[in-house]
């Protein structure tokens, strides 16, 4: 087995690419017969073409990998796509970004996720085989695919993440924290959708919203738990759409909605559509294209179809 990861120095708030590189530099010395490799990206597309590049030559070799995602959501999803179609390759995760999902929907109702940070641990892990969603749109003539491992998110919670993300960048100013100033900022302004939305082929919703959901694991802006019923081996992809509603009618739901219990509320079924399918597409009714968000990677595409590929993706457990 080789071990290779992948630091994202800009992940999170920064700074943490220099502890991360000595904790991995005391992992070598007590692991001195391992084959374990250290890499940086410095730009966006960094993770996916290094982590593609070490499954090849460690396929060639005859050996498996685990490519560590040293960085958030947007780091593993870079390698998720690069180690996506591989035998031999597996997604690990250390979580020093800023909203860590993949990993809190990793350990739901089991340990903390910062567990992940301690290297000695991860070197004992297991490979589980996960689902993973297919993304597939056209670009002119060319058709165009890539997976999100955890949620897609379109609307006000697309655009809140697009926030999140923004504000991240500040100083003394956590993944929950920035989803939460994302909120209110977003809020104001009143930003939504406008889809059509089918569901294994029939029709879903279609009109203006707030927000839709396309999930494959839970949590979605640094513990969110926007799909509660989520599994990563099940088959299905939860998908969800919020009708467009007034600012106090949203404050007054958010707190249940992030505590993953938006179906605790009376009345739930007139503002909200949920269910399990294999298969949905998302169609923009005002523009051509639409913004939004896979894994926290902000897209902008038109039409897009979403389809589950079962257990198509191995992931270190510990």
């Amino acid at each position: 087995m080789r071990y290779a990861f992948i630091i994202n120095p800009y992940a999170g708030q920064g700074g943490h690419d220099k502890g991360i590189a000595r904790n991995i530099e005391e992992l070598i010395n007590d692991y001195i017969d391992q084959d374990i490799g250290v890499y940086y990206t410095r730009c966006q597309g960094d993770a996916t073409s290094l982590s593609d590049v070490l499954a090849e030559e460690a396929m060639k070799a005859g050996d498996d990998i685990v490519v560590f995602s040293c960085g958030g959501d947007g780091t593993a999803n870079e390698i998720a796509n690069g180690i996506y179609g591989y035998d031999n390759a597996i997604l690990g995760l250390v979580p020093v970004g800023s909203g860590n999902d993949i990993v809190r929907e990793l350990v739901r109702g089991n340990r903390y996720y910062k567990d992940y940070l301690n290297l000695d641990l991860l070197m004992k892990g297991t490979p589980r085989d996960i689902d993973v969603m297919k993304i597939t749109w056209t670009e002119g003539d060319e058709e165009k695919t890539r997976i999100a491992v955890n949620s897609i998110n379109i609307g006000f919670d697309g655009n809140t993440a697009v926030r999140a993300s923004e504000l991240k960048e500040k100083p003394m100013i956590s993944g929950s924290g920035a989803y939460i100033m994302a909120v209110l900022s977003t809020l104001v302004q009143k930003e939504g959708q406008s889809l059509r939305i089918t569901a294994d082929g029939k029709p879903f919703y279609e009109g203006d919203l707030l927000l839709a959901t396309a999930g494959n694991g839970g949590y979605c802006g640094g513990g969110i738990r926007s799909c509660p019923f989520a599994l990563m081996d099940d088959g299905k992809i939860e998908l969800m759409a919020i009708k467009d509603m007034s600012r106090i009618s949203f404050v007054s739901k958010f707190p249940k909605f992030r505590a993953g219990r938006m179906f605790d509320i009376n009345g739930v079924e007139e503002f909200a559509t949920y269910k399990r399918v294999k298969e949905a597409v998302f169609e923009p009714l005002k523009g051509e294209t639409m913004k939004y968000v896979a894994d926290g990677e902000v897209m902008n595409t038109g039409t897009i179809k979403v389809e589950i590929d079962p257990k198509a993706l191995p992931i270190w457990e510990i």
